[in-house]
């Protein structure tokens, strides 16, 4: 192989290695948990398994990353890509669930399940699965609660459980903050160690219920040159960022299995696909409600739901009148509550929580004079 060869694949090599590069360093918190969280994230931990799959090539199952029971009989979530067999629509010939005997080792043979695949959402890169009871005698699992986490804020502590690879196939936690929501996107930003095997695993609260689903790391890195050649000799990290997929959407998941027919417990069934959002375009208009004129160049603003002011990290769509008072939304939003907020030159600024959907009428705002001073 030529030098540029082996410092092109070198390059790919560093790339590919970056891709699960840990999602910032876990800093010393600034508290101590309590001994209650403790206690609930202890609990969460027994919830919490080890996923391991095998491929047509594969002899025995090998551990392929890490899953939630979110139902006591038996409903596991995991992440798609962690059960994807190379493509998107081929799954693993065999899917296996390992829970902890002790609390930390997940190699006991006697708590080793296979699963069947129940239902997919490949827009969120999520699935649920069933664990299939051989045994035939009724089992009751540890079950993870599901938390609010539309609900969580900036700063507040999550704890990371799964087992990734470079860990063992014993139980690993790293505690951290949330970073920053994408609600359009429907991520969870978090600063808490994450590296290659934890997706599929379980964020947590201090009270140990289910805030998300650790799915992907993005990390900050820059090539380095060191002999001029032009071509990169190693990498420098300058962080990441770990994206958890919230905990509602697998509330949604779940929800639609439960009205859906009783789901069978054999292993041939194929899973159902759950089908994309369809998003939605934002339209209105703005009037004055004296005289009902358009009011032109107003700024119209889409916001989370109970947002009391307009910042960078909130404004989720926005856009403005024009001279017939119309307005367009820039981006496209997926159905939902939000709070709508208006601003004008010479009228109150206004403020008023909407639900949107596919069938919504367009939007009419009715701005109203000042206060005489």
């Amino acid at each position: 192989m030529s030098d540029m060869k082996k410092k092109s694949a070198m390059a790919q090599a560093l790339i590919l290695a970056l891709v699960f590069f840990s999602a910032g360093q876990t800093r010393k918190r600034d508290v101590a948990l309590s001994q209650q969280s403790r206690a609930n994230i202890r609990q969460a931990v027994a919830a919490v398994g080890l996923i391991l799959v095998r491929g047509m090539d594969d002899s025995s199952p090998r551990p392929r990353g890490s899953g939630v029971i979110v139902k006591s009989d038996g409903v596991v979530v995991t992440n798609h890509h962690v059960i994807a067999d190379g493509k998107p629509d081929r799954l693993f010939k065999e899917i296996f669930f390992a829970l902890s005997e002790d609390g930390m080792a997940a190699t006991s043979e006697a708590k080793r399940y296979r699963l069947r695949p129940v239902l997919i959402n490949r827009e969120h890169d999520l699935a649920l699965l069933r664990i299939i009871n051989d045994g035939g005698e009724s089992i009751v699992f540890p079950a993870i609660e599901i938390g609010d986490s539309q609900a969580i804020k900036l700063l507040d502590d999550l704890t990371i459980i799964g087992f990734p690879e470079k860990g063992g196939t014993t139980v690993t936690i790293s505690r951290g903050e949330v970073q920053g929501k994408d609600i359009l996107g429907n991520w969870i930003k978090t600063d808490a160690r994450m590296i290659h095997g934890n997706s599929g695993g379980a964020a947590v609260s201090n009270s140990g219920k289910l805030i998300g689903i650790p799915t992907k790391v993005i990390a900050d890195s820059q090539p380095i040159d060191k002999n001029g050649d032009g071509f990169p000799d190693d990498y420098k990290v300058y962080g990441a960022v770990g994206f958890l997929r919230p905990a509602h959407l697998v509330a949604a998941m779940l929800a639609q299995i439960d009205r859906g027919a009783p789901v069978s417990t054999t292993a041939q069934s194929p899973p159902r696909m759950m089908p994309s959002v369809e998003t939605v375009t934002v339209q209105g208009t703005v009037k004055a409600s004296v005289g009902a004129r358009p009011v032109a160049g107003a700024l119209v603003g889409l916001l989370p739901m109970g947002a009391e002011a307009v910042t960078a990290n909130n404004l989720l769509a926005w856009g403005n009148t024009d001279p017939d008072g119309r307005f367009t939304l820039n981006k496209q939003i997926p159905p939902g509550k939000y709070t709508l907020r208006v601003k004008a030159l010479g009228y109150k600024v206004y403020s008023r929580d909407v639900e949107i959907d596919q069938k919504s009428p367009q939007v009419v705002i009715e701005l109203s004079p000042p206060d005489k001073k």
